[in-house]
């Protein structure tokens, strides 16, 4: 262990944080700057080579991020999202209570595949147009959604950047390939338990205060909606529907998901050329890079740590001494709390080499619960403070220039803290169901 290495590559982790959390700063060009002083700080003392920092970045992450992004852009400009949100509230006949569930089902399952964001970037307006034509206030459902779509971020190993990094890690043994059988396996009777739970609460002690849409406004609305106005080029929308559920499917089945992320990207931008006009390199120009090189600037640094010997510290310390369980309600409180006031990504990223010495400790701490705690706790976390998530401040920004009434900062900030607790109690409970089967 190098322990002035270990210091300063330490606090450049905490710069390179600082610099994505606060507003106006240039958090790529920090990032950068910071694994490159970094990473030449190692090479001159603990002597790694270049070839070395190359194999510190989990480059299977990466293309699946890039894969992703391309995947949802496709969903995006096929205005696949619009129609689904319309669709929705025809089946729900303007039924305040179905719409709601629907509503909340729906943003889930979309976030455990397309990012959050986007997902909010268009759900979010469509529901304060309808709300706006059916003259009640927006801000339940939106509140519904924001929360819901950090449940859907746990239900698959591609759903979030976080779950990314999790599943490509190279955990050691008897760690499984986290993918998204493992996911279906352990993930999904709690995510649907969790979110039936959440709907049932908002529905009950926020949804049931709000005034009643008259019927002769419900009755005008639905008349006036038509979800085929959505799709602007029904080929066009057909086809890539059928794609991406294909692909999801594929997902499930396929060992590589990094291949099968970059072959069904790729195929789709190859099809999509004819229909859009739009060549791969336009494409590209669209994919967020600034949170490609973040991510790569966050591998070196954490790399440069392992080499350093930070998991040597937390491999002296006498955790053989903890009651498992005790242990993972320790880490899920931990973890949530900084991943509610620090980004989720940075958190993830520290606590993975943590958690993989723990689990090769003697003797071995089961993985179950502690995987089960870093994903649920780096997903969940967010909900404490609407920084915490940026679908939270995505939603902020729609309902803010929307002029949304019963949406603000202050009522984001109370109910996603207190709905977070919930999460944090839930969580603690499957835990304790979890933990003898492990």
């Amino acid at each position: 262990m190098n322990l002035p290495v270990l210091i300063i590559l330490f606090a450049l982790f905490i710069l390179i944080i600082l610099s994505y959390s606060i507003k106006n700063l240039d958090f790529v060009a920090i990032s950068l700057l910071c694994m490159f002083i970094g990473a030449t700080i190692t090479f001159i003392f603990l002597n790694v080579q270049f070839t070395e920092f190359i194999q510190m970045i989990e480059w299977e992450a990466i293309i699946i991020i890039l894969s992703m992004s391309l995947i949802t852009k496709v969903a995006q400009d096929s205005n696949i999202l619009e129609f689904v949100a319309v669709k929705l509230f025809k089946l729900s006949r303007g039924n305040q209570r179905t719409f709601l569930y629907l509503l909340c089902l729906i943003t889930t399952l979309l976030a455990a595949i397309i990012t959050d964001v986007v997902v909010v970037l268009i759900l979010a307006p469509v529901v304060v147009r309808l709300c706006h034509f059916l003259k009640i206030r927006a801000g339940t459902y939106l509140l519904g959604m924001t929360i819901c779509i950090n449940i859907g971020s746990m239900i698959t190993p591609f759903s979030s950047g976080e779950n990314i990094i999790i599943s490509t890690y190279d955990w050691s043994p008897p760690v499984p390939d986290l993918n998204t059988l493992y996911f279906i396996q352990y993930y999904w009777i709690f995510s649907f338990l969790l979110l039936f739970l959440t709907i049932f609460l908002i529905d009950r002690f926020l949804l049931s205060k709000e005034p009643k849409i008259e019927d002769q406004q419900k009755q005008f609305v639905l008349e006036l909606v038509d979800a085929d106005v959505m799709i602007k080029n029904k080929k066009y929308f057909y086809f890539n529907s059928i794609a991406i559920i294909i692909t999801i499917s594929l997902f499930a089945i396929l060992p590589l998901l990094y291949l099968t992320a970059i072959t069904a990207a790729l195929i789709l931008v190859i099809v999509n050329k004819r229909f859009t006009k739009k060549p791969m390199g336009e494409l590209l120009r669209d994919i967020e890079w600034e949170i490609i090189f973040f991510f790569i600037s966050l591998y070196v640094i954490v790399g440069s740590l392992i080499k350093a010997g930070f998991a040597e510290i937390f491999a002296s310390l006498p955790f053989q001494f903890i009651n498992p369980i005790l242990l993972s309600f320790m880490l899920l409180i931990i973890i949530s709390l900084i991943s509610g006031f620090v980004a989720n990504t940075p958190t993830a990223l520290i606590f993975i080499p943590i958690i993989d010495t723990l689990i090769t400790f003697d003797p071995p701490f089961p993985y179950i619960p502690l995987i089960f705690s870093l994903i649920i706790a780096v997903n969940l976390g967010g909900n404490f403070i609407p920084q915490g998530a940026a679908a939270d401040m995505m939603t902020l920004k729609v309902a803010r220039d929307s002029g949304v009434e019963n949406l603000n900062y202050k009522r984001l900030l109370k109910m996603g803290a207190i709905f977070a607790f919930i999460h944090l109690l839930f969580s603690m409970l499957y835990l304790v169901i979890l933990i003898p089967f492990s």
